[in-house]
């Protein structure tokens, strides 16, 4: 089923929180790595037919306040650049995160007031939104934020945010009975936590919800994505890097297109999420070297709620075997060295690190002795779609839909990816994905790119297998249809169309559970993978044969 693939993640990337501090509760593990958005509490216990994780849920009752979801009218200061010390919930148990480079936002009203925008910076990781909640002006460039005010409702439930304190224990927070006042300054466009407490997300008896900053401060990015010129003489490439520690003689690609002009070039596709942003590199005067400085801003990426970058670093294996990782060096820049045939190669350990804010090492993707190899832009016919009956499983409120989208053409030669696209066929006519019915997209959609996801998740697709994952409610079709298109070369190209009929049978229980164990594993709760359940709690991970995850609590 969807959306179980977030915790199992985490358990490779975790390590135990080192360093000591009050609000660093003992126990909890260490993120090392940047989390993407996923579906809200309630849309992921909906769509998987699964409450094995025991989350915790709010007292129903009516919700107190209101959701401030956009900035009053004013001054208003967005994308600002966070830090902060944050907690999170994952599908195991909480982890600590350390943030830099998140997304914040101070709104100083044109009603008196200034306004904070998500302050609990790890609530987007479920899709709780990023609400403005509203603070007093005080003398002395203080603003006050009185608390508890409401942060969100999920599934019915209201959330609110608290100013809270470790418990007695030191292993959770609780609602501070001295005071619901947290203290900010607001100076020279710098919004900084004056009061040693977690801005914590609570639900609606006060309990906390595991998630919450400390140490929050807010500023302006001065960084600007780099603009290549207008008339840079575009050209394809395949970026060719290094993609397995165990192995250095393994390499992964992935298409890219480089823009000349002058002594400079760009690099395009850098990030999925902001494919047009460029890195820029300086040739030098005899055209036989390239040199990528660090630290290049690419832009704001909502689904990882960050700031990306850019860096350049070297690359260091580090652990063995299956534990076995890149990590890196950070550098001032990289050098490339070019060949007559106008390829660029850079040698080992040389690296290109696509990472969540300018300082910490939080990585997206990373792209280990790159080569850019020059290729011509063909047109092409992409291969037809994997697709049968077996890839539609019914259930009641929609079908899980999956097929494979084959990245080679009908000769078994590489496409760029950039440039693929199918559609899904309802009955006769191409269907429309439209916001009213996939709330995860801004506009109507026909042509889906390749490797395109919705913020709902009903749309995904896994670029290591090929294969799409639709959330498909519109259930009054008598056959579906998937076909690829391929815009290469100034052309488009289509492959067949491959249908699938609905079947007679009827719709079965999305919730009745009788999928084939493929394997089973066990995580205690610092991430690390144990051959059997231990004494106390532990995360029990079963993989089935059709490629779903099921990660559930276990209490021995």
């Amino acid at each position: 089923m969807k959306k179980f693939t977030l915790f199992v993640a985490l358990v490779a990337m975790f390590g135990v929180v080192s360093s000591a501090s009050d609000f660093q509760l003992s126990g909890v593990a260490r993120n090392q790595a940047p989390l993407k958005k996923q579906c809200s509490l309630s849309q992921r216990a909906e769509k998987s037919g699964n409450n094995a994780m025991a989350l915790k849920k709010a007292a129903k009752r009516a919700p107190v306040g209101t959701v401030i979801s956009d900035a009053p009218a004013g001054a208003v200061f967005d994308n600002m650049y966070a830090n902060s010390d944050a907690y999170g919930l994952g599908w195991g148990d909480i982890y600590y995160q350390e943030v830099d480079g998140g997304l914040g936002g101070v709104d100083v009203a044109d009603d008196g007031f200034v306004y904070v925008k998500a302050p609990i910076s790890q609530a987007y990781v479920w899709g709780l939104g990023s609400p403005w909640i509203k603070c007093e002006k005080q003398a002395d460039d203080v603003v006050v934020m009185h608390l508890p005010q409401l942060y969100c409702i999920d599934g019915g439930d209201p959330y609110y945010v608290q100013r809270l304190v470790p418990d007695a224990s030191g292993e959770s927070f609780v609602v501070d009975k001295s005071t619901q006042d947290v203290k900010f300054t607001w100076k020279d466009n710098q919004l900084t936590q004056v009061d040693n407490c977690l801005v914590g997300l609570c639900d609606a008896s006060g309990e906390w919800f595991y998630m919450g900053d400390y140490n929050i401060k807010y500023t302006v990015n001065p960084d600007k994505p780099v603009a290549k010129p207008a008339d840079a003489k575009k050209g394809l490439s395949r970026m060719e890097y290094k993609d397995d520690p165990t192995d250095l003689t393994s390499e992964a690609f992935t298409m890219v297109n480089v823009f000349s002009a002058g002594d400079k070039v760009y690099v395009d596709h850098m990030e999925s999420g902001l494919p047009d942003a460029v890195v820029e590199a300086n040739v030098s005067a005899d055209g036989k070297t390239w040199t990528v400085p660090t630290q290049q801003y690419l832009g704001v990426d909502e689904d990882y709620n960050s700031h990306v970058y850019v860096l350049t670093g070297n690359a260091k294996v580090v652990g063995t075997g299956t534990s076995a990782y890149f990590n890196y060096d950070k550098t001032a820049s990289i050098s490339m060295a070019v060949d007559a045939a106008g390829n660029a190669a850079a040698e080992y350990p040389a690296s290109l690190v696509v990472n969540c804010g300018r300082n910490n090492l939080y990585i997206i993707s990373d792209v280990v002795a790159p080569r850019f190899l020059a290729q011509e832009d063909k047109a092409m016919t992409p291969a037809d779609p994997v697709f049968t009956a077996a890839d539609i499983r019914e259930s009641t409120n929609f079908n899980v839909v999956k097929f494979v989208i084959p990245t080679v053409d009908v000769d078994g030669n590489d496409l760029n990816v950039n440039d693929l696209y199918y559609n899904v066929y309802y009955n006769d006519a191409p269907y429309v994905f439209t916001p009213e019915v996939f709330v995860g997209l801004t506009e109507p959609m026909t042509d889906i790119p390749y490797a395109f996801s919705d913020s709902n998740y009903d749309i995904f697709m896994s670029t290591s297998t090929n294969k799409a994952t639709i959330y498909f409610y519109d259930k009054g079709y008598e056959k579906i249809g998937v076909q690829s298109i391929y815009r290469g070369g100034g052309e488009e190209h289509r492959s067949n169309v491959v249908w699938v009929k609905k079947t007679p049978t009827g719709i079965s229980d999305v919730n009745a559970d009788t999928r084939v164990v493929k394997n089973v594993n066990y995580y205690n709760v610092a991430g690390q993978k144990i051959s059997e359940p231990a004494s106390g709690m532990c995360i029990k991970c079963t993989e089935y044969a059709d490629g779903s995850m099921k990660a559930e609590k276990v209490v021995k």
